[in-house]
């Protein structure tokens, strides 16, 4: 399985441009400013994320729920999905296709997962899902 967080892209540097692996949904701007003794200190961290609307942030919101690993809160490790039980075979396609949808509606329930299967040219059947807002 690979999940797709960042992608490569050519960004202006004080040197020139160069390719660098960018997020999809956020951006982490920081506010650099210079104390008095002439050093640069970071002074805030400003959020921009690529869309603006309400809805947008509610998808995005809900796509990030279905991606988080089961087991990477310390603090929570009963949240998020058995993708890696999943692919070692220790949880079924069911109960992945539950946490899937558990995961969205604690987002939202104006936000379903619709599932359906695939077959690659070698006849391997793969599940995907897509998430469709219903209200």
């Amino acid at each position: 399985m690979d999940v797709k967080v960042y992608q490569k892209e050519e960004v202006l540097q004080p040197s020139g441009s160069s390719y660098v692996y960018k997020p999809d949904v956020i951006d982490f701007i920081p506010v650099i400013t210079t104390d008095e003794s002439g050093r640069e200190v970071i002074t805030n961290l400003e959020i921009l994320t690529e869309t603006d609307t309400p809805h947008d942030l509610l998808q995005q919101e809900c796509a990030l729920s279905t991606i988080w690993q089961k087991g990477l809160d310390p603090l929570d490790l009963d949240s998020g999905i058995s993708w890696s039980e999943s692919l070692l075979g220790e949880v079924s396609v069911i109960q992945l296709m539950d946490e899937l949808q558990s995961a969205v509606e604690a987002i939202t329930t104006s936000v379903v997962v619709l599932f359906d299967i695939l077959t690659d040219s070698k006849g391997i059947p793969y599940l995907t899902y897509t998430l469709q807002e219903v209200a």
